[in-house]
Protein backbone atom coordinates (compact mmCIF):
# COMPACT_ATOMS: atom_id res chain seq x y z
CA UNK A 1 0.00 0.00 0.00
CA UNK A 2 1.27 3.86 -1.15
CA UNK A 3 2.30 5.20 2.02
CA UNK A 4 -0.09 8.25 1.37
CA UNK A 5 -2.86 5.66 1.36
CA UNK A 6 -1.66 4.27 4.99
CA UNK A 7 -3.94 4.86 8.29
CA UNK A 8 -0.70 6.88 9.91
CA UNK A 9 -1.15 9.29 6.88
CA UNK A 10 -5.25 9.25 6.50
CA UNK A 11 -5.28 9.78 10.21
CA UNK A 12 -3.57 13.22 10.04
CA UNK A 13 -2.83 13.90 6.47
CA UNK A 14 -6.73 13.10 4.75
CA UNK A 15 -4.78 14.71 1.88
CA UNK A 16 -3.84 21.72 3.95
CA UNK A 17 -8.46 29.36 -0.25
CA UNK A 18 -12.20 26.74 -4.82
CA UNK A 19 -14.62 25.07 -2.90
CA UNK A 20 -15.27 21.75 -2.59
CA UNK A 21 -13.25 20.61 -5.72
CA UNK A 22 -9.74 20.12 -5.28
CA UNK A 23 -7.09 21.41 -8.02
CA UNK A 24 -9.98 22.38 -9.84
CA UNK A 25 -9.90 26.24 -9.06
CA UNK A 26 -11.63 28.25 -11.67
CA UNK A 27 -8.92 28.30 -14.10
CA UNK A 28 -7.22 31.14 -16.17
CA UNK A 29 -4.88 31.60 -18.32
CA UNK A 30 -2.52 32.50 -15.61
CA UNK A 31 -3.35 29.34 -13.70
CA UNK A 32 -4.44 28.12 -10.52
CA UNK A 33 -4.26 31.17 -7.48
CA UNK A 34 -1.03 30.86 -5.96
CA UNK A 35 -0.04 32.64 -2.61
CA UNK A 36 2.95 32.74 -0.03
CA UNK A 37 3.22 30.74 3.37
CA UNK A 38 6.21 31.35 5.53
CA UNK A 39 7.12 28.83 7.95
CA UNK A 40 9.77 29.58 11.10
CA UNK A 41 10.56 26.35 13.22
CA UNK A 42 11.93 27.77 16.98
CA UNK A 43 12.65 26.77 20.27
CA UNK A 44 12.01 28.75 23.53
CA UNK A 45 15.39 29.49 25.53
CA UNK A 46 15.97 27.96 28.73
CA UNK A 47 13.40 29.31 30.96
CA UNK A 48 11.31 31.01 28.71
CA UNK A 49 7.98 29.67 27.17
CA UNK A 50 4.69 30.46 25.50
CA UNK A 51 3.68 33.80 27.99
CA UNK A 52 6.74 35.34 26.69
CA UNK A 53 5.40 34.62 23.32
CA UNK A 54 1.90 35.39 24.28
CA UNK A 55 3.63 39.22 25.64
CA UNK A 56 5.43 39.38 22.39
CA UNK A 57 2.49 38.80 19.78
CA UNK A 58 0.25 41.36 21.88
CA UNK A 59 3.32 43.69 21.19
CA UNK A 60 3.68 42.97 17.58
CA UNK A 61 -0.05 43.10 17.05
CA UNK A 62 -0.41 46.94 18.28
CA UNK A 63 3.08 47.45 16.00
CA UNK A 64 1.05 46.29 13.27
CA UNK A 65 -2.08 47.59 13.73
CA UNK A 66 -0.39 51.38 13.26
CA UNK A 67 -0.07 50.95 9.74
CA UNK A 68 -1.46 46.96 8.63
CA UNK A 69 -0.49 45.25 6.10
CA UNK A 70 -2.31 41.87 5.10
CA UNK A 71 -0.66 39.38 7.04
CA UNK A 72 -2.28 36.56 9.26
CA UNK A 73 -0.21 34.19 11.54
CA UNK A 74 -0.74 31.17 13.91
CA UNK A 75 1.64 29.34 16.40
CA UNK A 76 1.59 25.36 15.84
CA UNK A 77 2.51 23.32 18.93
CA UNK A 78 3.30 19.91 18.22
CA UNK A 79 0.93 17.18 18.88
CA UNK A 80 1.71 13.82 16.71
CA UNK A 81 5.72 14.24 16.43
CA UNK A 82 8.45 11.88 15.76
CA UNK A 83 11.75 11.85 18.21
CA UNK A 84 13.35 14.02 15.50
CA UNK A 85 11.09 16.75 16.32
CA UNK A 86 13.89 19.60 17.26
CA UNK A 87 11.81 22.49 17.55
CA UNK A 88 9.36 23.59 20.32
CA UNK A 89 7.01 25.56 18.02
CA UNK A 90 6.29 26.51 14.70
CA UNK A 91 5.01 30.04 13.51
CA UNK A 92 3.05 30.26 10.60
CA UNK A 93 2.54 32.97 8.32
CA UNK A 94 0.88 34.26 5.24
CA UNK A 95 -0.72 37.15 3.39
CA UNK A 96 -3.20 36.95 -0.06
CA UNK A 97 0.20 37.49 -2.71
CA UNK A 98 3.84 37.93 -2.22
CA UNK A 99 3.93 41.55 -2.76
CA UNK A 100 1.90 42.18 0.20
CA UNK A 101 3.92 39.48 2.29
CA UNK A 102 7.09 41.69 1.20
CA UNK A 103 5.73 44.93 2.30
CA UNK A 104 5.05 43.54 5.51
CA UNK A 105 8.40 41.98 5.95
CA UNK A 106 10.11 45.57 4.48
CA UNK A 107 8.11 47.09 7.54
CA UNK A 108 9.46 44.83 9.80
CA UNK A 109 12.96 44.68 9.26
CA UNK A 110 13.01 48.70 9.46
CA UNK A 111 11.91 48.19 12.97
CA UNK A 112 14.92 45.61 14.39
CA UNK A 113 13.76 46.13 18.25
CA UNK A 114 10.89 44.05 17.20
CA UNK A 115 13.01 40.91 16.66
CA UNK A 116 15.46 41.72 18.96
CA UNK A 117 12.00 41.31 21.55
CA UNK A 118 11.55 38.31 19.99
CA UNK A 119 15.25 37.05 19.94
CA UNK A 120 15.10 37.50 24.17
CA UNK A 121 13.30 34.45 24.41
CA UNK A 122 12.83 32.01 21.27
CA UNK A 123 15.16 31.78 18.69
CA UNK A 124 14.33 29.90 14.74
CA UNK A 125 16.18 27.52 13.28
CA UNK A 126 15.02 27.54 10.17
CA UNK A 127 12.66 30.01 8.15
CA UNK A 128 11.28 28.78 4.74
CA UNK A 129 8.89 30.30 1.91
CA UNK A 130 6.07 28.38 0.35
CA UNK A 131 4.32 28.53 -3.11
CA UNK A 132 0.81 27.62 -1.74
CA UNK A 133 -2.51 26.25 -3.46
CA UNK A 134 -5.68 25.59 -2.09
CA UNK A 135 -7.38 22.03 -2.55
CA UNK A 136 -10.36 21.95 -0.53
CA UNK A 137 -11.95 24.93 1.20
CA UNK A 138 -12.27 24.48 5.14
CA UNK A 139 -15.68 25.38 6.85
CA UNK A 140 -16.21 29.14 6.83
CA UNK A 141 -15.65 29.82 10.16
CA UNK A 142 -14.08 31.42 12.66
CA UNK A 143 -12.37 28.82 15.12
CA UNK A 144 -9.47 30.60 16.82
CA UNK A 145 -7.53 27.41 16.90
CA UNK A 146 -7.87 24.00 15.27
CA UNK A 147 -5.73 21.22 13.80
CA UNK A 148 -3.26 21.42 10.97
CA UNK A 149 -1.00 18.38 9.62
CA UNK A 150 1.90 17.93 7.23
CA UNK A 151 3.17 15.43 5.00
CA UNK A 152 5.67 15.52 2.49
CA UNK A 153 5.24 13.80 -0.83
CA UNK A 154 7.84 12.94 -3.77
CA UNK A 155 5.58 12.23 -7.48
CA UNK A 156 6.41 9.03 -8.90
CA UNK A 157 9.33 8.67 -11.42
CA UNK A 158 7.96 9.66 -15.04
CA UNK A 159 5.37 11.36 -13.61
CA UNK A 160 4.41 15.40 -12.89
CA UNK A 161 2.21 17.60 -10.75
CA UNK A 162 -0.08 17.21 -13.78
CA UNK A 163 -0.83 13.81 -13.05
CA UNK A 164 -1.19 14.23 -9.55
CA UNK A 165 -3.83 17.53 -9.87
CA UNK A 166 -6.82 15.23 -11.18
CA UNK A 167 -6.27 13.00 -8.48
CA UNK A 168 -6.27 15.52 -5.92
CA UNK A 169 -9.67 16.58 -7.55
CA UNK A 170 -11.23 13.30 -6.84
CA UNK A 171 -10.26 12.71 -3.56
CA UNK A 172 -11.09 16.13 -2.51
CA UNK A 173 -14.61 15.25 -4.30
CA UNK A 174 -14.86 11.54 -2.37
CA UNK A 175 -13.92 12.87 0.86
CA UNK A 176 -16.56 16.02 0.27
CA UNK A 177 -19.06 13.50 -0.48
CA UNK A 178 -18.18 11.85 3.00
CA UNK A 179 -18.66 14.46 4.82
CA UNK A 180 -15.32 15.51 5.60
CA UNK A 181 -14.82 19.04 7.58
CA UNK A 182 -10.97 18.68 6.26
CA UNK A 183 -9.40 21.62 4.48
CA UNK A 184 -6.65 20.97 2.05
CA UNK A 185 -3.30 22.97 0.58
CA UNK A 186 -0.38 21.66 -1.73
CA UNK A 187 3.07 24.10 -0.94
CA UNK A 188 5.68 23.74 -3.18
CA UNK A 189 8.90 24.96 -1.66
CA UNK A 190 10.14 28.14 -2.77
CA UNK A 191 12.74 29.61 -0.77
CA UNK A 192 15.10 28.85 2.31
CA UNK A 193 14.39 25.04 1.69
CA UNK A 194 18.38 23.88 0.74
CA UNK A 195 18.01 20.39 -1.12
CA UNK A 196 14.94 19.56 -0.07
CA UNK A 197 13.99 15.63 -0.41
CA UNK A 198 9.89 16.16 -1.50
CA UNK A 199 8.42 17.77 -4.75
CA UNK A 200 5.93 19.12 -2.39
CA UNK A 201 4.51 19.30 1.62
CA UNK A 202 0.73 18.35 1.63
CA UNK A 203 -1.30 19.91 4.81
CA UNK A 204 -4.55 19.88 5.76
CA UNK A 205 -6.76 21.23 8.70
CA UNK A 206 -9.14 20.03 11.13
CA UNK A 207 -11.52 22.33 13.33
CA UNK A 208 -10.97 19.66 16.06
CA UNK A 209 -9.44 15.96 16.25
CA UNK A 210 -12.95 14.85 16.66
CA UNK A 211 -13.51 15.67 13.20
CA UNK A 212 -10.28 14.44 11.54
CA UNK A 213 -11.05 11.06 13.75
CA UNK A 214 -14.42 10.98 11.62
CA UNK A 215 -12.50 11.01 8.50
CA UNK A 216 -10.18 8.31 9.93
CA UNK A 217 -13.20 6.45 11.03
CA UNK A 218 -14.29 6.55 7.44
CA UNK A 219 -11.02 5.90 5.63
CA UNK A 220 -10.55 2.68 7.54
CA UNK A 221 -13.74 1.44 6.90
CA UNK A 222 -13.83 1.95 3.06
CA UNK A 223 -11.99 5.35 1.96
CA UNK A 224 -8.64 3.80 1.77
CA UNK A 225 -9.83 1.90 -1.45
CA UNK A 226 -10.70 5.09 -3.22
CA UNK A 227 -7.00 6.16 -1.96
CA UNK A 228 -5.18 3.37 -3.16
CA UNK A 229 -6.76 3.33 -6.68
CA UNK A 230 -6.02 7.30 -6.93
CA UNK A 231 -2.70 7.23 -5.53
CA UNK A 232 -0.90 4.02 -6.03
CA UNK A 233 2.23 4.34 -8.18
CA UNK A 234 1.68 8.05 -8.01
CA UNK A 235 2.89 9.65 -4.77
CA UNK A 236 4.71 8.44 -2.03
CA UNK A 237 4.00 10.88 1.33
CA UNK A 238 5.16 10.28 4.72
CA UNK A 239 3.32 9.90 7.50
CA UNK A 240 2.30 13.26 8.60
CA UNK A 241 3.15 15.47 11.79
CA UNK A 242 0.43 16.89 13.54
CA UNK A 243 0.31 20.60 15.04
CA UNK A 244 -2.58 22.40 17.43
CA UNK A 245 -2.65 25.62 15.32
CA UNK A 246 -3.60 28.97 17.85
CA UNK A 247 -4.29 32.22 15.71
CA UNK A 248 -2.15 35.35 16.42
CA UNK A 249 -3.42 37.53 14.18
CA UNK A 250 -6.16 37.46 11.36
CA UNK A 251 -4.67 40.34 8.91
CA UNK A 252 -6.86 39.59 5.88
CA UNK A 253 -9.09 43.09 5.36
CA UNK A 254 -13.16 41.92 5.45
CA UNK A 255 -14.67 42.29 2.13
CA UNK A 256 -17.20 44.45 1.26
Amino acid sequence: MNKLTSPAILAAAILVACTGSAVAQEASDEGPSIFPVEIYTCNFHDGKGSADLDRWVSKWNAWIDEDPEPYSAWTLTPFYFGEDQDFDFIWLGTSPDAAALGRAYDKYLANPDLNAAFEEFAGCGAHSNFATMNVKQPPDDDAKSFVLNFSDCKIAEGKSFDDVAPALTAWSEYRTGHGSQAGMWVLWPAYGGGNADFDFKFVDSYRSYASLGADYDQYGKAGYKKADELFDGLLDCNDARSYIATERRDGIPDEG
